[in-house]
C-alpha cells in the first residue's frame, strides 16, 4: 500500500487533535546548586 504525503499529513493532524496530556506537578525535593560544569 502506498501513501500519499497528503494522507500521511492528514493522518498526523488528527492525531495531534486528538492528543491529550495529562499533566501532575509535585514539589519532590529541594535544588541545592545549579552549575554548568565548567570551571
Amino acid at each position: 500500500m502506498k501513501m500519499r504525503p497528503e494522507e500521511i499529513t492528514s493522518i498526523i493532524k488528527q492525531q495531534i487533535e486528538r492528543y491529550q496530556v495529562d499533566l501532575n506537578v509535585d514539589d519532590v525535593g529541594t535544588v541545592i546548586e545549579v552549575g554548568d560544569g565548567i570551571a
